[in-house]
């Protein structure tokens, strides 16, 4: 991925709503009320996993709920891409539990103190590693968690922010950090600052090689290699998830939480224009 020296022009067309896919046709499919949502996740079939205090609720991508569970703390990472494991990380004591997709069989795991002094975020990695974000450094540890050998390990940039990071991801060889305070950035796996791309969004997801997420009413599709951006209007919400597995090939599902507590399944066609 090149560095992107157009990350301005990002900016004003958030903004300003440039180069939107207008024709874009979207299809309501359902609205239904899902109360009050603080995080959101998807697996790798196109369910919709969305997290209310302890509770966990994973639904299909009709809407219909699959599975429900509520925890004893409220989870601080929710990973469920790796199908079928459920993975959830708990900051407060520092562990995680992987479950099946239906909430059952957890497999509870300690963090050993030794990777980290304030591990904040912990997430899953595609080897069967994890990442583990030391707050007290600001480090990104690649763990082996059978050993507890560190593979690799960087520190995180903070020389121009105060970060406040609530999501941690690998994706295609990058690692995907969600700062409330600044927006996405965007590390190699060596820990090499690629991009960072200003938002106020409370989650992204990807979408083959794009990364999507909700900017003022608009759900923003930016390709990891080309680094274009498509824009297609979807109105005011708080979190989106896009479903990347149909039965129809170009017809994808987009869920929209809303503020009010109700969240609409929109169907679009993926394929659209880009800008």
């Amino acid at each position: 991925m090149p560095r992107s020296r157009h990350f301005l022009l990002l900016v004003i067309s958030l903004i300003l709503g440039a180069d939107c896919l207008r024709a874009q046709s979207l299809k309501k499919l359902k609205d239904f009320k899902v109360g009050h949502v603080e995080n959101v996740s998807i697996d790798r079939l196109g369910n919709f996993f969305l997290l209310s205090g302890n509770a966990i609720k994973k639904y299909d991508a009709s809407g219909k709920v699959l599975a429900a569970f509520k925890a004893d703390k409220k989870p601080t990472l929710i990973e469920p891409w790796y199908h079928p494991r459920i993975f959830v990380y708990y900051q407060q004591n520092q562990h995680y539990i992987n479950y099946d997709r239906n909430f059952q069989n957890p497999e509870e795991m300690q963090l050993d103190p030794s990777i980290a002094v304030q591990p904040k975020l912990v997430c899953p990695t595609g080897d069967g590693k994890l990442l583990v974000m030391d707050q007290a450094d600001w480090s990104i540890k690649k763990v082996n968690p059978f050993t507890n050998q560190v593979v690799t390990e960087f520190y995180v940039d903070t020389t121009d922010v105060k970060p406040n990071y609530v999501y941690m991801r690998e994706y295609q060889n990058l690692i995907f950090l969600l700062d409330k305070n600044s927006g996405i950035v965007i590390y190699n796996t060596i820990g090499r600052k690629i991009n960072r791309l200003k938002t106020d969004a409370s989650n992204f997801g990807f979408f083959g090689e794009e990364l999507y997420f909700l900017q003022q009413d608009k759900l923003v599709f930016y390709d990891l290699y080309t680094e274009r951006v498509r824009l297609v209007e979807v109105g005011s919400g708080e979190f989106v998830l896009v479903s990347d597995e149909q039965e129809k090939e170009d017809l994808k599902i987009i869920l929209l939480v809303k503020e009010n507590g109700r969240a609409v399944l929109l169907e679009f066609n993926g394929k659209g224009s880009p800008d």
